[in-house]
């Protein structure tokens, strides 16, 4: 099945920017950094087989996103109760 390269370069880019590096997918995928780097980039490098074999990972790929944010103006403090009475027992 011929696997569209832009479709693809797209994916990379995208969980590349999420944090997982070019290294780890090269050496995942068993194809050389700088090729990889280089149809990153836009030149078309690798065999057809490495693009659905890069595809076929990329797809696998899950990469968790940590967007629950709480402003610190939102975090309510515990409130507490007070032991001052038990100076007047």
């Amino acid at each position: 099945m011929a696997h569209n390269n832009d479709l693809v370069r797209n994916k990379l880019i995208k969980i590349n920017n999420q944090g997982l590096m070019l290294k780890t997918i090269a050496l995942n995928i068993g194809v050389d950094v700088n090729d990889l780097s280089r149809f990153k980039g836009g030149m078309d490098c690798l065999k057809q087989s490495d693009v659905e074999i890069l595809s076929e990972y990329l797809n696998e790929v899950h990469i968790p996103q940590w967007n629950t944010v709480v402003k610190e103006s939102e975090i309510k403090p515990k409130k507490v109760e007070s032991t001052r009475h038990w100076l007047f027992v």
